[in-house]
């Protein structure tokens, strides 16, 4: 555990050289924020509720949802797992008395931990800015569950991407992989739309899916749009989830690892 620990920390402290990368993260936060304020404000115009959100609501589910996605790096785990197998370097992670998964986890939890104050500041600049009133929930049970359940997305995320990347060692290109679940897991999340405003059918279906609870549950927690009880359940559902993700991605790497002929230790 001490050596994922230092990987954590080092990859902490690599935040602060790339200074660059951090201004990106606060500048898409706010871009989101924006898009969504011109957009709603546009689709309001005249009404008191749309899908049963008012505005603000609306405003305060992509303020707390733009916070937890800009803290989700995982699609970097997919994309540096694929470049480093077809460049024959991936033999260094296979011979460290380390597990590759939790390197890359360690990694991603390190650059989360890092730019979600900046997050969080980009935030409440585009709240004072715009004059929108976020709405908190004062439930504290509700803040509990969201809070268990960010950490254990970004879990489940890092292993789903680890998976995709390894498959690398099967298929000399996974660029269809990547760039269509990256589409379909933007939208899945409620990154792109709060899902409440689909059909009751299909957000039933999703709801037993876990990209649902990597987002939008916790957003709706937050703002205390959702009932405590479908908040327990989501948790359940990504805990599941994420502990068959994590056994199916180490699973496959100890598989494919043997097929692995590259070189550059």
């Amino acid at each position: 555990m001490r050596k994922y620990l230092e990987v954590f920390r080092l990859s902490f402290k690599m935040q602060i050289v790339w200074r660059f990368d951090v201004a990106m993260t606060m500048v898409a936060t706010v871009a989101r924020i924006v898009a969504a304020w011109v957009l709603w404000q546009a689709i309001f115009a005249g009404k008191e509720l749309v899908g049963g959100f008012t505005v603000g609501a609306m405003l305060s589910y992509y303020v707390v949802c733009s916070i937890v996605s800009s803290i989700d790096f995982s699609h970097k785990i997919s994309g540096e797992v694929c470049w480093l197998i077809r460049d024959g370097r991936f033999s260094g992670h296979m011979v460290a008395p380390m597990n590759p998964l939790g390197f890359f986890g360690s990694m991603q939890a390190g650059e989360s931990a890092f730019h979600l104050g900046f997050s969080l500041i980009a935030a409440a600049i585009c709240a004072v800015a715009f004059g929108m009133r976020v709405a908190l929930s004062a439930d504290i049970l509700q803040i509990l569950l969201a809070a268990a359940m960010i950490p254990l997305g970004l879990a489940f995320m890092a292993g789903y991407h680890f998976w995709i990347g390894t498959l690398t060692f099967k298929f000399l290109d996974i660029d269809f992989f990547l760039h269509v679940q990256g589409n379909v897991i933007a939208f899945a999340t409620g990154a792109l739309i709060p899902l409440a405003l689909l059909p009751q059918g299909l957000l039933q279906v999703l709801r037993l899916l876990p990209f649902t609870h990597v987002v939008y549950t916790p957003a709706m927690l937050l703002t205390g749009q959702m009932a405590t009880g479908e908040g327990l359940f989501g948790l359940g559902v990504l805990a599941m989830w994420t502990a068959a993700m994590l056994a199916i991605a180490q699973r496959t790497y100890g598989r494919l690892r043997v097929k692995y002929d590259g070189v550059g230790i």
